[in-house]
């Protein structure tokens, strides 16, 4: 099972990044959240620490308002969002968008 989840996250993600760069000249934000565990019914029997659904979207809206693009809204997930920002992959989503059309 946690392949198979891991597996549609990373395509989401992927498929997040791809819309971002092609609406980009269009005016048009695309967010991806990325969260760490969350206490939901998924993870009910999962002796972790998790983050309540509450603070999550939360902290969902709130990045949202600060025009973060992927979104780190928990205590696990944060100190990720630092190294992610800064990354390689980050830095090429960027230059991808920069040759996207602007349409009118």
């Amino acid at each position: 099972m946690i392949p198979a989840y891991s597996a549609s996250k990373a395509a989401a993600f992927s498929l997040t990044q791809s819309l971002r760069a092609q609406v980009a000249g269009q005016g048009v934000r695309v967010h991806a959240v990325l969260p760490g565990p969350v206490d939901t019914d998924m993870t009910r029997g999962a002796d972790i620490p998790k983050a309540s659904p509450e603070s999550v979207a939360l902290a969902i809206f709130d990045a949202i308002d600060n025009g973060e693009e992927e979104i780190f809204p928990d205590p696990a997930s944060a100190p990720l969002a630092a190294l992610w920002r800064d990354g390689a992959a980050k830095v090429l989503e960027r230059q991808i968008a920069q040759l996207a059309p602007v349409s009118s």
